[in-house]
Parts: structure tokens; sequence; C-alpha cells
């Protein structure tokens, strides 16, 4: 997900458009929904500045979170082509309630993230998942950048609420390994 001082905090960003499939306006799509076989049923999408902009006509095919979309509009290769790059975005009361202890990622960027003891130790940067579960990118007090699993045992305590989350002990410890350790 893409985040930007420009994009209204009531809106999340949904999918990206990846790039052109075909000679017919239908572009490929990468999807960031849970579900990405739900991606029509959240038309229509809107820009980072919150103007809907973009309705699904129909979607073509789906392969994971990658689908072929063929949107209003957008009849030619030439249109979807400067299409590449664009974010559609969703309003977030049109999003499913969560279940406790289930965030948006948007929620966690930026929350303070404090040792077991109350230290600031620095805040979460960005959260990633590379196919083996979610990895939290800490931004340190020092302006390094520490990645650790985003997991109950490393992370006993989010309370976004107060834009904080706690770390345990053993969170601890990805943020103070040395060079050598790794």
């Amino acid at each position: 997900m893409t985040s930007s001082s420009s994009t209204s905090p009531s809106l999340f960003c949904a999918a990206v458009v990846a790039a052109a499939h075909g000679v017919h306006g239908h572009v490929k799509v990468k999807c960031f929904l849970e579900n990405p076989s739900e991606f029509n049923k959240f038309s229509p999408y809107f820009d980072r500045m919150g103007e809907e902009s973009y309705r699904v006509k129909k979607v073509l095919s789906q392969k994971g979170d990658m689908l072929i979309v063929s949107l209003e509009g957008v009849y030619d290769r030439n249109y979807a082509e400067q299409m590449r790059g664009v974010e559609l975005f969703v309003p977030r009361s049109k999003l499913p309630a969560l279940s406790e202890d289930t965030f948006y990622h948007r929620d966690l960027i930026g929350l303070k993230v404090h040792s077991s003891r109350g230290v600031l130790l620095g805040d979460v940067h960005a959260l990633y998942n590379f196919g083996a579960g979610d990895i939290l990118e800490i931004k340190t007090l020092e302006g390094k950048l520490e990645m650790l699993p985003f997991t109950k045992v490393c992370i006993p305590e989010i309370h976004p609420e107060e834009e904080t989350l706690v770390l345990s002990p053993e969170g601890e410890t990805y943020l103070t390994r040395e060079e050598n350790d790794v």
C-alpha cells in the first residue's frame, strides 16, 4: 500500500495498474484487497484526491492478486499504457469491518514503537509480506531500518488509538542485534 500526505486518510489504496494488457484497453492490476476476487464489488474507485475516477466494467481474469480488468472509458492500448502506476483507492467506509487483532497496514504505518519498558525505539516505517508472513519495518531513532516478524510473540500490544505499539523483549532483540549477529 502506498501512503502519501496528499492522500485522504479516509482512502485506502486497493490496487495499482501494473501494465496494459492486449489492444482493447484492458489493464493488468495488482490488487491489495484481502480477497482479490471481490475487486469488482468495490467499484467505483477513486484517485488519490478523493475524486471518483475509475469504474470497473468487468474483471476478465484473475491469477492470485493479479487481475486483468476492463475499465469504463479505457478503450485502447495507448490509454491503458498511460495508466501504468495509477493507484485505485477505495473509501474506508466501503471496507469490511475488521476482527479483533486485525489491522489495515495503513493504520500501523507511523505508529511509535516502544520497548516493553516504555522506551521509545522508533516508528513503523512499512509492512511487507514476502510469502512467509508479515514483516514490520521499523525506522529506529538512529535512522536505521530494521525488520522483525509481525507476530504476537514479537509485538504483543498494539494501541492504534494511542498511536503506539509495544515490542516484547524477544522483539526488541531484532532492533538491538549487532551487524556480526546477522
